[in-house]
């Protein structure tokens, strides 16, 4: 009989960049984690330049060959973080990276002209999860998705459906658990890992309906002006997508 892989649980997104975080482990406590701050403060930095492009009337070349710049060397604090995390995985036997099965596209020139752009769901998460793929594949690695709902306040412990009470705490509103106040994002790359598996789905939901996970909150709807988002040579343009 073929043995189990190893699945390594990876969590994306803003203030975390990657929270990695194998079954095996046994508590969130171990997870490995890069902050996300820099690349933030990178897009930041890139949006306010090409508002301050835009308002004063700089010439199209001279806007797309500085997001150009910025986006690739993005794109290489993101592919460095990646590869950490494959370099981590592979630590496991016969691991497996699991992450959100999210279906965010990648749209930069979005992020940096709408006002009501999220910078993560815009670009920076689905960006990220290119990247790691394209990263893992370099190391052999196979990339799976799962259900991305109540990732993070789910308790890896019990199942039980958490409360956020701090930006980045959950805890587990399971009396009977010895789990107390978890970090979210540890959390969830935990749960992810979990989720590999055959029947390890949440068993809980909340009792308010509609309400989604923090942080996994469904795009806004962007508008941009189609012919000029079509000009920028950075993600090609336009919105990218897997495969």
């Amino acid at each position: 009989m073929p043995k189990e892989r190893t699945a390594v649980g990876v969590d994306i997104g803003e203030h975390n960049l990657y929270a990695a975080c194998p079954v095996t482990m046994p508590d969130w406590i171990g997870a490995y984690v890069i902050r996300g701050d820099d690349v933030c403060a990178h897009l930041d930095e890139l949006r306010a330049q090409t508002a301050a492009h835009l308002a004063s009337g700089t010439d199209r070349d001279t806007i797309r060959s500085a997001i150009t710049e910025h986006h690739t060397a993005i794109c290489t604090k993101i592919d460095d973080a990646a590869r950490t995390i494959c370099e981590y995985a592979t630590a496991y036997d016969d691991p497996v990276l699991v992450t959100e099965d999210s279906n965010h596209e990648t749209d930069l020139w979005a992020w940096l002209t709408d006002p009501n752009a999220h910078r993560g769901t815009a670009w920076l998460l689905p960006a990220a999860h290119r990247r790691l793929r394209a990263v893992a594949a370099e190391y052999a690695l196979e990339v799976t998705t799962v259900p991305e709902s109540y990732s993070s306040l789910e308790c890896h412990a019990c199942g039980v459906i958490g409360e956020r009470v701090r930006s980045q705490t959950v805890c587990c509103t399971n009396p009977n658990c010895y789990v107390g106040g978890v970090y979210a994002d540890c959390n969830a790359a935990k749960v992810l890992a979990q989720r590999y598996y055959p029947g390890q789905r949440c068993a809980y939901r909340p009792t308010r309906s509609g309400t989604p996970d923090e942080g996994h909150a469904a795009p806004a709807d962007r508008h941009a002006t189609t012919d000029i988002r079509h000009a920028m040579l950075a993600d090609g343009g336009q919105r990218e997508h897997d495969g």
